[in-house]
């Protein structure tokens, strides 16, 4: 009876681990400072994943629309430095670029093709964006996004930047 237990004990557990997800713990704030320079306060969103603060930091035009800077920086006992994207993820970073790429040039595409922005999507010169390039945020505790800024002028302001969302799980093969 006893290696019976045993045997099944050791199934539960095999069972359990296939079934098993790994969860990631996304911890976001937001603050605003002010400026007396700006008319519109300075929005900061940081979230803290993975010993990293992911930053953005937003700043307001003269209409009150906001555009960000983004950083990572690591967090060590004895220290905190700014780190580029691809020093966060692993070896596989090239993949993980080629999949956000993909799903950025098919959003281009199906943008390109709406009338009332058409002519605001000809301003961009999309092409392959390098990891580095995109700013990181998390929307909700569970996804990341990679936002790109195509730097095309604020009269198309409603198109100059895009992103890409995927579940964290998704990507969890790219994480350090």
């Amino acid at each position: 009876m006893r290696i019976l237990i045993l045997v099944i004990a050791f199934a539960a557990t095999i069972s359990c681990k296939q079934k098993e997800e790994i969860t990631y713990t996304v911890k976001c704030y937001t603050e605003t400072k002010s400026d007396s320079n700006l008319s519109s306060d300075i929005l900061i969103k940081t979230c803290e994943f993975k010993n990293h603060l992911f930053r953005a930091t937003g700043i307001a035009d003269y209409k009150g629309r906001y555009s960000y800077d983004y950083e990572i920086l690591r967090i060590r006992q004895a220290d905190t430095t700014v780190v580029k994207n691809t020093e966060f993820f692993n070896q596989n970073t090239k993949k993980l670029e080629q999949l956000i790429n993909e799903k950025l040039k098919t959003k281009y595409e199906l943008d390109s093709k709406i009338p009332e922005i058409e002519e605001c999507m000809n301003w961009i010169d999309f092409r392959y964006y390098k990891l580095d390039e995109f700013g990181i945020m998390f929307p909700n505790k569970n996804q990341i996004e990679f936002n790109i800024d195509y730097n095309i002028g604020s009269a198309c302001f409603n198109v100059k930047n895009s992103s890409v969302i995927f579940d964290i799980s998704d990507i969890g093969i790219y994480l350090q």
